[in-house]
C-alpha cells in the first residue's frame, strides 16, 4: 500500500510539473452522475496495460477507442503504441474536457486524439475502430447496452476486432453475445486481471 501511494504521489507530481490532471480520481456524484451508471473516474495503471499491448499485434493501420476514458490516462499510454487513432469517449463534460485540454497540453494533434463527450450505452459511431478499450467504466446494464452497439457496428462494416478490458467486472455480458471470445488473460493493479477478447 505505501509503494503504491507513493508511486500516486510521484505521478501527481509529475503532472503538476507538466501542466497535465491525468491522476485525480472523480467520484460520479462529483459531476452529477450516479454510481448505477458510471464507476469512479480513475487513472489506469501504465506498467499493466503497456505488458498487455505489447503482446497484441497492433500496426498503423490500426485505431482504438477508450469507452468511459475519463480523463485519458488510458489514452495516453495508448498514443504510446502505433495506433493511427487513439480517441475517447467519456460522460461526463467536465472530465472530458480536462482530458481535451491534457492532450492540447501535450500537443498531441487532433486528428490522431480525440475525446467525444457522450453516454456509452448510446454511442455508435465505432465503424471507425477495431480495437476497443475499457476500465470497468460501468455495471452491466450500460455495458449490456454499449456491447450492443459493437456488435451492431460489426454488422455493418465487418471486420477483426480486439477488446481490451482491464478489471472485466462484466465479462459476462461480453461472453453472452456470442461475438467475441476471450483468447489472453493478463496481470493487472489490486489483483485484477486484463482480458482480451476477439471476435
Amino acid at each position: 500500500t505505501s509503494a503504491s501511494g507513493s508511486s500516486r504521489r510521484n505521478a501527481l507530481f509529475m503532472e503538476k510539473r507538466q501542466g497535465v490532471d491525468f491522476s485525480v480520481m472523480v467520484d460520479p456524484e462529483d459531476v452529477g452522475l450516479s454510481h448505477t451508471r458510471v464507476r469512479r473516474s480513475c487513472p489506469t495503471a501504465g506498467n499493466w496495460l503497456r505488458r498487455a499491448l505489447k503482446r497484441l499485434p497492433i500496426c498503423p493501420c490500426d485505431s482504438i477507442i477508450d469507452i468511459g476514458c475519463g480523463k485519458g490516462a488510458a489514452m495516453r499510454i495508448l498514443l504510446d503504441f502505433p495506433f493511427s487513432r487513439v480517441d475517447g469517449v467519456e460522460i461526463a463534460d467536465p472530465i472530458a474536457a480536462v482530458a481535451r485540454e491534457n492532450f492540447k497540453t501535450l500537443g498531441v494533434p487532433e486528428e490522431r486524439c480525440r475525446v467525444y463527450t457522450k453516454d456509452a450505452a448510446e454511442f455508435c459511431d465505432l465503424d471507425a475502430y477495431n480495437h476497443i478499450y475499457f476500465y470497468n467504466p460501468f455495471p452491466p446494464d450500460v455495458m449490456s447496452r454499449c456491447v450492443a452497439n459493437i456488435c451492431n457496428s460489426l454488422d455493418r462494416r465487418p471486420r477483426k476486432m480486439s477488446l481490451i478490458y482491464n478489471h472485466p467486472s462484466c465479462h459476462q455480458d461480453i461472453a453472452s453475445c456470442g461475438r467475441f471470445a476471450k483468447f489472453a488473460e493478463y496481470d493487472s493493479e489490486w489483483g485484477n486481471k486484463i482480458y482480451v477478447y476477439r471476435n
